[in-house]
């Protein structure tokens, strides 16, 4: 297994899971900046794995927003400088479809 393979793929788990606590969904959307800042070094299985992933947590934002709002004030996204680039902590903007999170279908360009 590649050195950040499981790293997304407990991403992944944690992306459907809103029976886990608010923490550990908030302990998701830190850990989803930790590959942000690895990303370059991922393989091109890792990325389409990755892709994956973020693709079904936008899927699930409405219900991923609302189990976070207990724990977290996604204003704090803006107040903090929270670039667009690192879309999971706009969540709540992409819930309410405000915010292009960088999906593209443009020949050449993806996710």
């Amino acid at each position: 297994m590649s050195k950040y393979k499981q790293d997304i793929l407990n991403y992944g788990d944690d992306v459907n899971d809103l029976d886990s606590s608010p923490f550990e969904s908030l302990r998701m959307l830190h850990d989803r900046t930790n590959i942000y800042e690895v990303q370059s070094k991922l393989d091109f299985e890792e990325k389409i794995l990755l892709g994956y992933y973020d693709l079904k947590l936008i899927e699930n934002a409405k219900e991923m927003v609302n189990h976070l709002r207990n724990v977290y004030d996604f204003k704090l996204s803006e107040e903090n400088n929270i670039p667009n680039e690192q879309w999971w902590w706009h969540l709540d903007k992409i819930a309410e479809g405000m915010v292009n999170f960088g999906v593209s279908t443009d020949k050449g360009k993806a996710i």
